[in-house]
């Protein structure tokens, strides 16, 4: 990693190595109060060895604003708002403005756009911007330019990437114009010219400014890649110091970095306009979360510089990790966007589904008042694993139980579906982090009253989990039935042609493993989505070996999953063949199949020759209610999918092992984290 630790110039400003924070909302912005909030996160980030960190969109004028959780630098307000952040800031690090217009994805019915073509996201037509305002608004970039430098940022960003306005005036799908700014390729690009002229004429002289352009839309009809060049190579021309290389726009149907996409998929496009526009510093981005991936991407020289957002929620400390050869310990970004993008699109508090402390550094801060404890964990699911790491670095003493031979529980059984063996990343952290806070762990123990009497400790945590609920229908015994523990683990086998029953989060991701069973390859990938067509990439039709079916009773198929990710896995299910069915009642199983009776009461024959259940789960928690029944006196939390069975998922499972962490030594006895 030779180079990843060379410093580089972005104009005059130097980066003391090739790591830079990316642009990422954390759900504070638009608010006042929420400087400290803001300065302690982006400070953890920088004492972990980042030196430039680029914030959330910071809007231009006020049409531009995403919604109203977006800071908009022309309001006194919001600019002061900024310079407490920095202030706080000052001597940390280097932080950079990303200069922002939403345009036609502004959720508001003022929004504006080249022209008046709605955005399948956004339930407004924009209003097509004139001429005249067109160079009002160019105007309003240079005059956010130059308040970003005197509220205290250090360099600033364009946003001309994943879809927004100035990304909206390049593209012909989206500008239907006839003017300066539209009507032909060259044209096109004049928002985007425009825009940095307006910015450099703001700003000193070798003032770091880098623009955000994007590498490929992934709409078809977007630009060529030569045009894509064209562009890069007239915005050096016009003096940028960098360009950061964006992928696709927020409507696009391809996923650009959930777990469905490879490592590193895209620096590939950076690399290749790294080649066209030489002298200049690329940046790379999207699903590049580990150390190896970063030095692929700097060995075949795709990039000088790499972006990561996410993985600093993750990991604060991952640039020093991977210099002091601690990659190990770092905690790397799963891609599961629960947390972070999630949040961010409801307008919600930003944070991390394995590092509940981000963007909440203030709540967790150590009390001085609490003495060591001696503290037991029961169960090493995300709940489990999250309170013995945090309990440990809070200094108590901490034994973890774990009634199997491996850390995990169910996220060690979810780590079998394709593109989640990130999770494996996870279980990988806390294998090393656990014994270096000293946490005593003891696989194969099953824990039971006598055992937690001997070890007599000041504080229980039951992590005990989820087991999957019972299910029956007359004639089961007539086909090969298993769980989703079964499948998971291997003990069942499916056959050729698979009815799943219950299509919750669990039941689809059971259907992706039924249909695809290897991760996601950048061959594969590529083939799927037709991205060397560059500008058609749409997903292919993929039949599956297996004939693959998911029932549901009543509500939505993915009900529990992610808005930001579960279209792209029903997209995949849909593309490989699989069939839903909802609003139903199950009959019986016979030799032929499953019996379902529809709303209308037809009766329908799904002919199958193996059914998996996936009906949901039970709380595991005899052991709590038995032990908390005679010690009344313990201090006692229960946690996770054994607290409350209904809806249980990872993030929830990680912030109350935080949580219960954090509780230990306090007033409460009794807590069902608590």
């Amino acid at each position: 990693m030779e180079k990843a630790f060379q410093p580089i110039n972005i104009g005059k400003f130097t980066l003391p190595n090739r790591f830079v924070m990316g642009s990422m909302h954390l759900g504070l912005e638009g608010k006042t109060g929420t400087a400290e909030r803001m300065a302690a996160f982006y400070g953890k980030r920088f004492e972990g060895g980042v030196g430039l960190i680029v914030t959330g969109g910071i809007s231009v004028n006020e049409e531009g604003r995403g919604s109203k959780h977006f800071f908009n630098i022309q309001n006194e307000e919001h600019a002061s708002e900024l310079q407490k952040m920095n202030d706080l800031l000052n001597g940390s690090g280097t932080m950079c403005a990303q200069l922002f217009h939403a345009g036609r994805y502004a959720f508001d019915r003022n929004c504006v756009g080249p022209s008046a073509i709605r955005a399948p996201i956004n339930r407004y037509i924009p209003k097509a911007l004139t001429e005249e305002e067109c160079w009002k608004t160019v105007e309003d970039f240079g005059i956010a330019a130059k308040l970003a430098r005197e509220t205290g940022f250090g360099a600033v960003e364009i946003m001309g990437s994943e879809g927004y306005l100035i990304n909206q005036f390049f593209s012909p799908v989206t500008n239907h114009r006839d003017d300066h700014f539209g009507g032909d390729p060259k044209r096109r690009m004049n928002m985007a010219v425009e825009v940095l002229k307006s910015v450099v004429k703001n700003l000193p002289e070798g003032f770091p400014i880098i623009f955000r352009m994007s590498g490929i839309d992934l709409i078809p009809g977007n630009p060529t890649f030569e045009e894509v060049c064209d562009l890069a190579q007239t915005l050096k021309q016009e003096g940028v110091s960098a360009l950061n290389i964006g992928i696709g726009w927020h409507e696009s149907r391809i996923p650009t970095i959930s777990q469905l996409v490879p490592r590193g998929a895209w620096a590939n496009i950076a690399g290749r306009i790294k080649e066209k526009t030489p002298g200049i510093p690329i940046i790379a981005s999207n699903r590049v979360n580990d150390p190896i991936t970063a030095q692929r991407i700097f060995d075949s020289n795709q990039a000088d510089i790499i972006s990561m957002a996410r993985p600093f929620l993750a990991d604060p400390f991952i640039v020093k990790k991977i210099q002091t050869g601690m990659s190990d310990r770092i905690n790397t970004c799963i891609a599961c966007n629960q947390s972070c993008l999630d949040h961010a699109f409801v307008d919600k508090s930003v944070s991390c589904l394995v590092n509940p402390q981000a963007v909440n550094e203030l709540e967790y801060e150590i009390d001085p008042n609490v003495k060591p404890q001696k503290v037991v964990v029961i169960g090493s699911g995300p709940g489990g694993l999250e309170a013995a790491r945090a309990s440990a670095s809070l200094g108590h003493e901490v034994i973890l139980l774990e009634k199997g031979d491996q850390l995990g529980g169910q996220f060690l059984l979810a780590s079998n579906i394709p593109g989640k063996s990130e999770f494996k990343e996870t279980l990988r952290y806390f294998r090393n982090e656990l014994p270096a806070l000293g946490v005593d762990i003891r696989l194969n123990t099953n824990c039971d009253l006598k055992l937690l009497e001997e070890l007599d400790p000041d504080a229980i945590i039951f992590a005990t989990g989820v087991k999957p609920r019972e299910f029956t229908l007359p004639g089961i015994e007539n086909l090969p039935v298993g769980n989703y523990t079964e499948y998971l683990t291997g003990k069942f086998k499916a056959g050729k042609k698979v009815a799943v029953i219950g299509g919750g989060g669990i039941g689809v991701d059971v259907a992706h493993k039924l249909t695809e069973e290897n991760d996601p390859s950048l061959e594969s990938y590529s083939k799927k989505y037709n991205i060397d067509s560059f500008t058609n990439a749409v997903i292919q039709p993929h039949k599956s070996e297996r004939d693959v079916a998911i029932f549901r009773r009543s509500g939505k198929h993915g009900a529990g999953l992610g808005p930001t990710t579960f279209w792209a896995l029903k997209q995949e299910l849909e593309a490989s063949g699989v069939e839903f069915f909802q609003g139903l009642n199950y009959r019986e199983i016979t030799k032929d199949g499953l019996k379902i009776i529809l709303k209308n009461g037809e009766e329908v024959l799904y002919p199958c020759d193996s059914l998996i259940l996936c009906v949901g789960q039970e709380k595991e928690n005899s052991l709590y209610e038995t032990f908390r029944s005679l010690h009344p006196q313990k201090q006692i939390f229960v946690i996770g999918g054994a607290k409350d069975s209904k809806g249980i998922d990872a993030e929830r499972a990680f912030l109350e092992g935080l949580d219960a962490a954090f509780s230990i030594g306090k007033e409460n006895k009794v807590s069902a984290t608590a």
